[in-house]
């Protein structure tokens, strides 16, 4: 038998009425719920105390289905992730949409927090063995954005507005084995990643709590790796100061043949005056 009074937000007590009914869409299909209803007599302030339990308050998706609907509309659009929806659950494109951005925001404002605190050297106590090898790796890349977020910003070409911004990438990842011909085999299943449009100020302060959590203080040995970008380098003596700091061996070709092309075009040059 239920509670026939509970605490109410007044100061006073809410009363139980009676048992009233709801639909809610689960992972599971569409089901009635039956609970139980509270009424404060001083202020009238309704309580369903099932609902604020079941997390399902102001919504009529249950929290299995609100993460299936974060799931597809953060891979996908959201019209897609509405007809790619598993066991045939019926959704709108909009529930995708502020299901999505509603549980992202939560995760956003997460991330926040925890950044601020390591700012502030507020960090957790990670323990474990210690880790051979722990990599930070990061970069950068233009992506396409609507025209409201690239106001004010200049783009590569003179005069010409910017088009894209660049979200800023990183992962850290741990190794512990050699192959046959020396290369360093990455761990299985060890790489976490960390992205964000924001400055290389603020991704820097992102990608330290990220390889903070994944066991830095416990590392033998530490690695940054980049591109050469000069917010790379900075960052990595910031907040990784005594790693070893590579430049990936891609970037480190481009690099290569750059100079290389710079030097043939002086010698061209020189043959055809002398």
């Amino acid at each position: 038998m239920e509670n026939h009074e509970i605490a109410c937000r007044c100061g006073q007590k809410a009363r139980y009425r009676e048992m009233r009914s709801r639909r809610l869409l689960t992972a599971v299909g569409e089901v009635e719920l039956l609970r139980p209803w509270y009424l404060c007599p001083p202020c009238h302030h309704e309580q369903f105390p099932v609902d604020a339990m079941l997390d399902i308050e102001k919504t009529d998706l249950s929290p299995g289905v609100r993460r299936m609907l974060a799931l597809v509309g953060s891979e996908v659009p959201f019209d897609h992730g509405r007809r790619q929806m598993l066991a045939g659950l019926q959704v709108t494109t909009k529930a995708v949409e502020r299901t999505a951005e509603s549980i992202g925001a939560d995760i956003a404002n997460g991330e926040r927090t925890a950044i601020e605190r390591a700012v502030q050297l507020d960090l957790p106590v990670i323990v474990g063995e210690p880790i051979p090898i722990l990599y930070i790796q990061m970069d950068g890349t233009g992506v396409p954005v609507v025209k409201k977020e690239t106001e004010g910003r200049m783009g590569k070409v003179e005069g010409q507005p910017a088009h894209t911004r660049e979200a800023k990438l990183g992962c850290v990842f741990t190794q512990a084995k050699w192959d046959e011909d020396g290369y360093a085999i990455r761990d299985q299943d060890s790489t976490t990643y960390t992205g964000a449009i924001k400055t290389a100020h603020q991704f820097g302060n992102r990608i330290y709590q990220e390889a903070w959590n994944r066991g830095w203080s416990r590392a033998q040995k530490k690695v940054v790796i980049g591109d050469g970008a000069e917010w790379i380098g900075n960052n990595a003596d910031q907040h990784f100061p005594g790693a070893i700091q590579i430049v990936d061996l891609y970037h480190a070709r481009q690099h290569l043949w750059e100079v290389a092309r710079l030097l043939h075009r002086q010698r061209s040059r020189a043959s055809s005056n002398g």
